[in-house]
């Protein structure tokens, strides 16, 4: 029964990301297609963030989590649509592009889920885990820039005592 739930959440997700990523407007007749990741960028622009490149975009939730690049920082962000646009809803933390140990991490708390993630530079390091085997999802672009991201892994906030406790991780090799 829990596999029928999570296949049909799949297929709605599936499904809602197709139709998102190609909305169309009509202008005299011209059909304009814009991708998702264009939208984001005029709507960073109308909120004047200063972005250099899209890194990789994340469905999450009710909106897309965004990894983007500025003055050689690696930043996050959460995005949502609200009535057919989308819109800034907050941003979070950044850190170097060019960490000295090899990877770095930063750590987002989007109120209603979590994101740990970080930069790769040593190309020895295949894969990141936790101290409780929690793997993130590894991005790779064609210039071999490579980051990683957990969501709702690798932290726990206790929200009796108020803190965040943050897992280990480390690199393999």
């Amino acid at each position: 029964m829990k596999m029928n739930k999570w296949i049909k959440l799949c297929l709605f997700a599936c499904l809602s990301i197709v139709s998102i990523i190609s909305i169309s407007a009509c202008d005299n007749n011209k059909i304009e297609t814009t991708t998702i990741k264009q939208q984001l960028l005029d709507e960073m622009k109308d909120t004047n963030m200063d972005v250099e490149e899209i890194i990789h975009l994340e469905v999450v939730k009710d909106g897309i989590l965004v990894f983007y690049t500025k003055d050689n920082e690696l930043y996050d962000a959460f995005i949502k649509l609200k009535n057919a646009k989308w819109e800034w809803y907050v941003g979070g933390g950044s850190l170097p592009l060019h960490a000295e140990n090899g990877f770095n991490w930063s750590f987002t708390n989007f109120d209603d889920f979590y994101v740990r993630y970080g930069v790769i530079t040593d190309d020895k390091i295949k894969r990141i885990k936790d101290e409780e085997n929690n793997y993130p999802k590894i991005i790779e672009d064609e210039n071999g820039f490579r980051m990683y991201f957990f969501l709702d892994k690798s932290v726990v906030f206790d929200s009796k005592k108020k803190q965040t406790h943050y897992y280990e991780i480390s690199p393999e090799y």
